[in-house]
C-alpha cells in the first residue's frame, strides 16, 4: 500500500525499519533514515557499517526483507531499478561498470540511445545528448573519445554524466571522489554547487571528513547496520563525528614515530615503464617511508606496476641491496621480498568468490603453511588470519566469508593482510586507504609505521596529501610520467607540495635539468 505525499512534499526518501542480510552477515537492523528536499546529505560510517547496502536497497539492487522504502511519498516495495528511476532517483557506484570499448557518449546513452523514426541509433542525437550532460560536469572530455583511453579520474566523470541522463531530482553518489585528483574534484563540487541551487538532492557517501564539511547540510552515521544519529553538520564536530562512526574516540589521526632510517634498500634507476612514465629514479631506505604523489594519470601506478613485474617495462634497472636484481613478473618480485597492495583491488588483489582466509594466506600460503607438495596446515592458517582480523578490525563474520560479500574498505583490509603475511622487506602501497573509514586508516598508519620500525622500506602512493605528509619521511612529485621534484616532509608544506602536483614552476625545472 503506497503511503500518501508528506503534507510539506519535503521528505523526498524515508526509509522505514529496512533490514537485509547476506550469507553469514546481517548488514541493515530495523534501519530509519530519512533525506530531505534540495540537501547534500552525508552517509558516513566505518566500512561494513552498511552504507553501500542501505543504498543499492533504496534503488532497488538488493530487495529488503522487513520495513518499507518511500521515495517522493512512493512506497517502492514492487517497483525495480527502473520503478525508482522514473521517481526522480539514480545511484552512482564505487565500481564504474563502464564499458572501455565503446565511446563516452555510447556509455552515456547506453540503455536510452536516441533512435529516428524507423528504429536505427540516431548517432548525431547522441553525441548531442552526451555532450549536453557531460558539460553539466566537465568542459575536458570529448563525447567521441573512447572511454578505454580516459584517465580513472575522467572515467568518473563519464559515470556522473551518465547518470544524470534520466535528470534525476535525487543522486546518490557513493566515493564519488575517490578517484577524483585535485582539479577534478573542484570541477564535481562546483558540479554539486550548481545542483543544490537547482533542488537537487544527494546522498553523498564518503569517508573524506574535509569534502563531507564542505559540501553537506546533514549527516546521518550508521554503525553495525544500525543508524546511530543524525545531525546538522554544523552541529557535530569532526571529532565527535568520528566518535559516533567508530564507538570510540581517535585522538591522533597519523601514528607517525620516528624509525632508525638504514642502508638503502631498493633503487630504481632509469625506469621505462611500457604503459607510462620516463627515466624514472629513486632510492629507498630501510625505516624509510618514501610518498609518491601526482595527479591522477600522472603516472604513479604504473611505475609501482613496473617495478613489481605486474606490468612490462620497456627499460631500467632495480637494485635490491646494492645487488642488481631482474624482476619481470610479480613471483620473481615476491621472491625478492617485494610486496604490492595495488589500488584496484577487486580487479588485481582478490580471488572474488575466494574466502577471507584464502585471500588472506594466498602470497605465504607455500611458504607459511605448506607443509609438504600438497598439504596445507589450516589450523594454522585459520590461527594466522584471525590475527589480522583482529588487528585490522576485517568486519567478517568468519574466516571462510567469500570476500566479494564484503564492503569494498573491507575488502582493502584483507588485500593489505595478504601482503603483511608475507613477510617481505620492500612494500608499494598504492592508494591503501581509498574507501577506507577513519577507524581503519589508522590501524593501517600503525602497520605501516610498525614495518618501518622493523627496517622494511615502504613506497607510500596517495593521492591525500595530509596523510602523507603526516605519514613519510621524503615525498616524490609525479607530473606527466616524471619525477619532477623531491621534498622532506619535514620542511614543506600542502601549499608547496599541491604546487608541484599541479606541474608548477615549468615542470619543475623540467625534471631538474633532466
Amino acid at each position: 500500500m503506497n503511503r500518501p505525499k508528506d503534507d510539506q512534499g519535503n521528505i523526498v526518501i524515508r526509509v522505514e525499519g529496512v533490514s537485509k542480510s547476506f550469507p553469514g552477515v546481517k548488514a541493515l537492523k530495523a534501519l530509519d533514515f530519512e533525506v530531505r528536499r534540495g540537501e547534500v546529505h552525508a552517509l558516513c560510517g566505518e566500512n561494513g557499517a552498511g552504507k553501500s547496502t542501505l543504498m543499492k536497497t533504496i534503488v532497488r539492487e538488493y530487495i529488503e526483507e522487513e520495513g518499507n522504502i518511500f521515495i517522493e511519498g512512493q512506497n517502492v516495495k514492487d517497483r525495480g531499478i527502473r520503478g525508482v528511476q522514473e521517481l526522480g532517483l539514480s545511484l552512482i557506484h564505487q565500481e564504474l561498470n563502464l564499458i572501455p570499448m565503446l565511446s563516452v557518449a555510447q556509455n552515456i546513452c547506453l540503455g536510452r540511445e536516441p533512435v529516428k523514426w524507423y528504429g536505427a541509433i540516431d548517432w548525431k542525437a547522441m553525441r548531442s545528448l552526451a555532450s549536453q550532460f557531460l558539460s553539466e560536469v566537465t568542459s575536458e572530455i570529448n563525447e567521441e573519445e573512447l572511454v578505454e583511453n580516459l584517465s580513472i579520474s575522467q572515467q568518473q566523470l563519464v559515470a556522473i554524466a551518465r547518470s544524470l541522463l534520466t535528470s534525476p531530482s535525487i543522486l546518490i553518489l557513493d566515493e564519488p571522489t575517490a578517484r577524483l585528483d585535485q582539479k577534478t574534484s573542484d570541477e564535481f563540487f562546483s558540479f554539486i554547487e550548481r545542483a543544490k541551487k537547482k533542488n537537487l538532492t544527494v546522498v553523498y557517501i564518503s569517508h573524506r571528513l574535509e569534502e563531507i564539511y564542505r559540501i553537506c547540510d546533514r549527516v546521518t552515521v550508521l554503525r553495525d547496520g544500525k543508524k546511530i544519529i543524525t545531525s546538522q553538520i554544523e552541529d557535530l564536530p569532526q571529532t565527535e563525528l568520528v566518535k559516533h562512526m567508530l564507538g570510540r574516540e581517535i585522538t591522533q589521526q597519523v601514528p607517525k614515530e620516528a624509525a632508525a632510517i638504514g642502508d638503502t634498500h631498493l633503487s630504481v634507476t632509469k625506469l621505462y615503464p611500457k604503459e607510462k612514465g620516463e627515466d624514472i629514479h629513486f632510492d629507498l631506505k630501510s625505516g624509510e617511508i618514501l610518498g609518491i604523489v601526482g595527479s591522477i594519470g600522472a603516472g604513479k601506478s604504473e611505475v609501482a606496476r613496473a617495478i613489481f613485474g605486474a606490468d612490462p617495462r620497456e627499460s631500467g634497472d632495480i637494485f635490491i641491496g646494492g645487488r642488481k636484481v631482474k624482476i619481470s613478473t610479480p613471483q620473481d618480485a615476491i621472491r625478492h621480498g617485494l610486496a604490492l597492495i595495488p589500488e584496484e583491488r577487486r580487479d588485481q588483489g582478490l580471488v572474488g568468490n575466494g574466502s577471507v582466509r584464502k585471500n588472506i594466506t594466498l602470497a605465504a600460503l607455500k611458504k607459511k603453511f605448506c607443509s609438504g607438495p600438497s598439504w596445507i596446515n589450516q589450523k594454522k592458517e585459520v590461527e594466522a588470519v584471525k590475527e589480522f582480523i583482529a588487528t585490522l578490525a576485517i568486519a567478517t563474520p568468519t574466516t571462510e566469508q567469500e570476500v566479494q560479500f564484503l564492503s569494498g574498505g573491507t575488502q582493502q583490509k584483507v588485500v593489505v593482510s595478504k601482503w603483511l603475511l608475507s613477510d617481505s622487506n620492500i612494500y608499494i602501497f598504492d592508494e591503501p586507504t581509498k574507501g577506507i573509514d577513519v577507524g581503519g586508516k589508522y590501524d593501517i598508519y600503525k602497520l605501516i609505521v610498525e614495518l618501518a620500525k622493523k627496517g622494511a622500506g615502504v613506497i607510500f602512493i596517495s593521492n591525500e596529501l595530509t596523510e602523507v605528509l603526516s605519514l613519510c619521511d621524503r615525498v616524490l612529485v609525479m607530473f606527466n610520467g616524471r619525477i619532477i621534484k623531491e621534498l622532506v616532509t619535514e620542511a614543506t608544506n600542502r601549499e608547496e607540495v599541491l604546487f608541484y602536483v599541479m606541474g608548477g614552476r615549468d615542470y619543475a625545472e623540467t625534471a631538474i635539468n633532466a
